[in-house]
């Protein structure tokens, strides 16, 4: 198959012979969806949504609760003398937090290339179920060196849950439906603060035994991910063509419903110039460093995030209770975030927004010394950082939105993971022990962080627009009022390529969201 030679802003009219040659429908999606689009009324579309929500939705939020929580056990561990226990020294906790990435880095190009061609609620069932396993092991840990090895195995095998979970989506629901549906599951990691703060409170009294309470809280959530994991094997569907919980009829409208968004569902032939394509594709990158910029700031503030909030003289079970009103703060700003973006159709503007906060908490934490007088101040302003964590699912929407072809679209999940790996891999590190406790430093780092993020995310509007411009002016070729067509918002589109994977670039029906 001849490669795709494409530029930046190049769009590949359907009447290319490469396009053409390109075509390729899934024969389990051709066994159900029409060559053209099929209308589902409005109270139909509200049924099915609930009814998948029932199956995927669930295992969405429980699977990356538990991913959440078990990953996060680090930071609960650090007021609970594991430093001490595990003779960690200087760096040693930070390195904890980097070898994490390091294992979703190893995993990152398998698990997506695995996720093409496997059942996908059945891959990402069996990696929760091993790591759950290497959780529960963590208990019997004792040293700088058995820590190491289990958080790069609970890094590996956690490698799959964002790449798959946007296979989910993009797949089962709408693009207006996604942003929302992203920042659900996403915000998980506030629930986590919430839950696993009382979870580790309770842990933390548990003294005077030769199982330390660290221990304790990692066997304790080692066997209840090992049993959730049990669960979404049985209870989530791979994919709405082989779904034995869903008729039919409700099997075929579920396709159709899709069918707008022109990403697809699935085809299992991995295509070597879709590769290419998104290799040498600008928005692309675009991506890759947008995950790197938000992670390198949003990774260090949550494995750090016990540290700074003790260091403003907090005591020792005010900081795990303060990770309640930490979790509460993060799914309002993660939700409002999603919930604004979808309202105003203007994604990247948000995220700017979302910025704002983040770098005014940042300059205050930076430039006022803690003292009594001001630690709750201080811990506002700390609040206010979070702000930042919305950006993680509001990239992650765009790029379930944005990206079409199914190789294309599991090669860009794997540079955009892999960029993600790098950058909480790296976070940990900004955060030296020898600028404890203040870490004046890496709020520094933090502060040139958040303007090449945004240099990032004024490039990728400008490509994602006129790449719009150029399919709307191709599709609006032949129309005697040219200008009236362009210039109208409500373009008569019949999705007949949806299903045919053609990439984002090729298929002239494919419309970015910005």
């Amino acid at each position: 198959m001849a490669d795709a030679k494409h530029d930046a802003t190049d769009i590949t009219p359907v009447e290319d012979d490469r396009v053409l040659n390109h075509i390729d429908r899934d024969n389990e999606i051709a066994a159900y969806a029409g060559e053209t689009a099929a209308h589902i009324d409005q109270e139909t579309h509200k049924s099915l949504f609930w009814t998948i929500n029932k199956r995927v939705l669930v295992c969405m939020l429980g699977t990356y609760f538990c991913q959440s929580l078990d990953k996060g056990t680090l930071g609960f561990a650090s007021v609970m003398n594991i430093k001490q226990d595990a003779n960690l020294q200087g760096q040693d906790y930070s390195w904890l937090g980097t070898i994490l990435y390091m294992g979703v880095l190893v995993g990152e190009y398998p698990t997506n290339y695995l996720l093409q061609r496997l059942p996908v609620a059945k891959f990402l069932s069996a990696n929760v179920f091993c790591w759950g396993v290497v959780i529960a092991c963590s208990a019997a840990t004792h040293n700088f060196g058995s820590l190491m090895a289990v958080r790069f195995l609970l890094g590996l095998f956690e490698s799959c849950v964002q790449p798959a979970f946007i296979i989910i989506v993009y797949t089962q629901y709408t693009k207006s439906e996604q942003s929302v549906l992203t920042s659900l599951w996403y915000c998980m990691t506030g629930v986590q603060l919430m839950v696993g703060g009382l979870i580790a409170y309770g842990a933390s009294h548990f003294q005077g035994h030769s199982l330390k309470s660290w221990q304790l809280l990692f066997l304790v959530l080692g066997c209840a991910t090992c049993a959730w994991a049990v669960f979404v094997g049985w209870w989530l569907p791979d994919s709405p063509m082989k779904a034995k919980c869903f008729n039919e009829d409700q099997k075929r409208m579920m396709i159709e419903r899709v069918r707008a968004n022109e990403t697809g569902i699935q085809n299992k032939t991995y295509k070597r110039y879709q590769i290419l394509e998104a290799m040498k594709d600008p928005v692309i990158w675009c991506y890759v460093m947008l995950q790197v910029t938000s992670t390198l700031v949003i990774g260090g503030l949550g494995v750090f995030s016990n540290l700074i909030i003790s260091a403003f003289g907090f005591s020792y079970l005010q900081t795990q209770l303060l990770n309640i009103a930490q979790g509460a703060f993060t799914i309002i700003v993660m939700i409002g975030g999603a919930w604004t973006a979808t309202w105003t159709k203007q994604t990247a503007i948000i995220m700017h927004i979302w910025t704002l906060p983040a770098i005014i908490g940042t300059a205050v934490i930076y430039s006022i010394p803690p003292s009594p007088a001001n630690k709750v101040g201080l811990l506002i302003a700390f609040y206010c950082t979070q702000f930042y964590l919305a950006e993680g699912n509001l990239i992650f929407s765009l790029i379930s939105r944005n990206v079409a072809g199914q190789t294309k679209k599991s090669t860009t999940l794997a540079m955009t993971f892999i960029g993600w790996a790098a950058g909480n891999m790296a976070a940990p590190q900004i955060f030296q022990e020898s600028d404890a406790p203040r870490y004046q430093k890496g709020f520094t780092a933090h502060f040139c962080l958040y303007v090449l993020f945004n240099i990032f995310l004024v490039l990728l509007r400008m490509l994602l627009v006129r790449r719009n411009m150029i399919k709307r002016r191709d599709a609006s070729v032949g129309i005697a009022d040219m200008q009236e067509a362009s210039s109208s918002g409500d373009e008569k589109i019949n999705h007949a390529h949806a299903f045919d994977d053609l990439t984002d670039k090729e298929n002239p029906d494919f419309r970015y969201d910005i």
